[in-house]
Formats: structure tokens, C-alpha cells, sequence
């Protein structure tokens, strides 16, 4: 989370692709039709929690609207994580704020929020590194409980920050959250169906006595129904004074907590056996596997597929599927243990798009 704070220096120092699903089987169809809502049971903030995150380069966040497909399995992490926690008191007192019950550390800011049962509010926040702090006169609405796609409320805000309680700029603008967006999203290790994407638009203006600076930001954040937290976050504030040059900034993260229930997300922990190329994505779930092995492929373009399953000694071989053309999307299916008697051991899943194939490597336990 993002301050929408864009302070100057002299105080401290490919488009993605739009995809079409022309085949979708029927399992990704029902999971596609439930309704995510945000609540507040589900997705307030809880004292004393802390959550995971790992930083990724900056990716563009889609298209709007309802049954989507984000296909995010190429991301690239940068090697930064980072921690949110929800502490119990305030690492510092912040003067002109005393009507809060929730607060959230995070990249070195501390937040104070109002939440109730039918949204919450931004009171304030602080950096110590900074030496600075943010007060709202008339706080920023964040969110309404329930929220649900299509869903959407502007609120206006004003503030005023200081730094080194001495430097003073006022603050103004409206906070703009809209549910544009629902379907499923494709990350590294996981395939998230009903999925609720939230985009917020802030723009405001900062004045303090050496001019203004007008800041825009937009931040995109999808929910999995059974996740209380964001799974995955992309931002881009842009900030200008006066007749200066545009300062931009895009920041991308990935939720490494995985609290879900089953039917949001199939599968956790790390994947073995996840493939990627320029035309297809394989993942596999979970692995490794007792009853069920789960399977899902995005194709990037139209292909013909064949599936086989055999072991390590290659006397046991089952063709899953044999040359069956296949539209652009998301595919899915399974492997049943029972069904084709597969004692414990390693197997491998061959899988022949075109003329590529990938080949991954799966574990049958007891």
C-alpha cells in the first residue's frame, strides 16, 4: 500500500495481450459464475495479524469486465519482500488523530484506520524515516462493505501533512474505487478462479508555500473469495509541479499467504512442474499428489494437444488426450490415482502442443 503523499526531493530525499476464451470447460465455468463480495467479516483488517508479500516487475494490470482472464505466469520477482503487520498501539502517537481501532505497518509507513461494518476510513499516517505525518480533516473513504463487481463511490478528502512538524502542505482530492473486473487469475504456482478486481483512482493536489504538485495514482488489487487480503497488487502514480517533468512510479506484488479455501484457489505451496513459454503455460497441483492431480494449460494461440501420463520405468503409460484441437484460453483437467491404479512413485505428464512438448515431473504418495 502506497501513501498517496508524493513529496519533492528538496524536502527528503508490453501492453498485455486482451484474451479471448472461446472453450472454457465446464469446471472453470461454474467456478467463474460465483459471485466474490468484499465484507467486512472476510476482509477487514485483523489486529495483530501480519501478511506476506513478494515484490515483481511491473506488469499492466488487463482488461475490465466480468469473466477475465489474467494470465500472470511469467511474472518476475525482484527479490524484495515485503512484510505487512497489524500491530496492537502505534509505534508513535499521531496529534489530531484519536478515532481509530486498526493500524498497518507497512514499507515504513504507519497507517491509522477507522474500520466499522460497512467500510472504513484512511485517518492518517506517519513515517518515521521521513520525519513526517498525514492528518485528514475529512478522511478518505477506502472502502464500502459489502462491494461487489460493478460496484463504485467517489469520496472527497482533505489534509494536511507536515514534515519535521515545522513544513506545511495542504492536501486535497477524490478517491475513486470501482469493482471493474471479475475472473481468473494465472500466477507461477497457482490458478485463482473468482477473482474481484478493485481498481482505485486517486487524484489529488498538494500546496505548500513553493507552489503545487498535482498527483495522480491508480492501483489495482484482486481478491480471491476465501483470501482476506489482496493476492495480487499493481500500482502507477504519477506525480507533477508546475511545469516540471512527470515523475512516474509502478510498483507490482504477489501475496505469498495463501488462506484460501479450495474452490478460489486449486492448489498450494510450490508447484514442481511449472513450464512456461512464449505460447503456453502449464501448471500443475497439487504435487506432490495422493488421490487427484490437477492440471491446467493456457494456450496463447490455438493448438492441437495431446496428454500422455507414464512412470520412471515406463511399463505404466495412459494417453490422456491424443491430438485434440484446442482453442486459445485457459484448459483444465485431472488425473485420477484410483482410477488408472497408480501405485506411489514418480510419473511424468508429456505434454505435446504442436509440435512442443513439456514434460513435468509429478510425485504419487501412499
Amino acid at each position: 500500500m502506497v501513501p498517496f503523499l508524493i513529496l519533492r526531493a528538496s524536502y527528503f530525499n508490453k501492453s498485455m495481450k486482451k484474451l479471448f476464451l472461446f472453450a472454457v470447460l465446464l469446471t472453470f465455468a461454474a467456478g467463474s459464475s460465483a459471485q466474490n463480495s468484499l465484507t467486512f467479516s472476510k476482509n477487514s483488517l485483523l489486529r495483530g495479524d501480519s501478511s506476506y508479500s513478494r515484490e515483481i516487475e511491473y506488469v499492466e494490470p488487463g482488461n475490465s469486465g466480468p469473466n477475465q482472464i489474467w494470465d500472470f505466469s511469467r511474472i518476475q520477482f525482484t527479490g524484495k519482500d515485503i512484510v505487512s503487520r497489524m500491530p496492537a498501539a502505534p509505534s508513535q502517537e499521531l496529534e489530531g488523530v484519536g478515532n481509530f481501532n486498526i493500524l498497518l505497518n507497512e514499507s515504513g509507513y504507519e497507517y491509522f484506520y477507522l474500520f466499522t461494518h460497512d467500510g472504513y476510513e484512511e485517518q492518517g499516517y506517519t513515517c518515521r524515516e521521513k520525519n513526517m505525518s498525514m492528518v485528514y480533516s475529512d478522511p478518505v473513504r477506502k472502502m464500502n462493505y459489502p462491494f461487489s463487481f460493478g460496484d463504485h463511490f467517489t469520496d472527497k478528502y482533505a489534509g494536511t501533512a507536515l514534515l519535521s512538524k515545522i513544513s506545511r502542505i495542504d492536501v486535497t482530492g477524490d478517491y475513486t474505487v470501482n469493482a471493474d473486473a471479475c475472473g481468473t487469475l494465472i500466477l507461477p504456482d497457482r490458478v485463482v478462479r473468482n477473482v474481484l478486481r478493485v481498481k482505485i483512482i486517486n487524484k489529488g493536489l498538494q500546496i505548500n508555500k513553493c507552489g503545487s504538485t498535482v498527483v495522480n495514482a491508480v492501483r489495482y488489487a484482486w481478491y480471491a473469495d476465501g483470501c482476506r487480503y489482496p493476492v495480487m497488487t499493481i500500482s502507477v502514480t504519477e506525480s507533477q509541479r508546475g511545469g516540471e517533468s512527470l515523475c512516474t512510479t509502478r510498483m507490482a506484488s504477489v501475496r505469498l499467504d495463501k488462506n484460501t479455501d479450495n474452490h478460489a484457489v486449486n492448489g498450494s505451496g510450490q508447484v514442481d512442474g511449472q513450464m512456461d513459454d512464449k505460447d503456453v503455460s502449464v501448471i500443475l497441483f497439487p504435487n506432490p499428489f495422493n488421490e487427484k492431480l490437477t492440471y491446467n494449460y493456457f494456450l496463447r494461440k490455438p493448438m492441437s494437444v495431446t496428454i500422455d501420463l507414464y512412470d520412471m520405468s515406463g511399463k505404466f503409460s495412459v494417453r490422456l488426450l491424443k491430438n485434440q484441437p484446442q482453442d486459445e484460453g485457459l484448459h483444465t483437467g485431472d488425473v485420477s490415482s484410483v482410477t488408472y491404479g497408480m501405485p506411489p512413485g514418480v510419473y511424468y505428464l508429456r505434454f505435446t502442443f504442436d509440435r512442443k512438448v513439456i514434460v513435468s515431473r509429478v510425485i504419487k504418495y501412499n
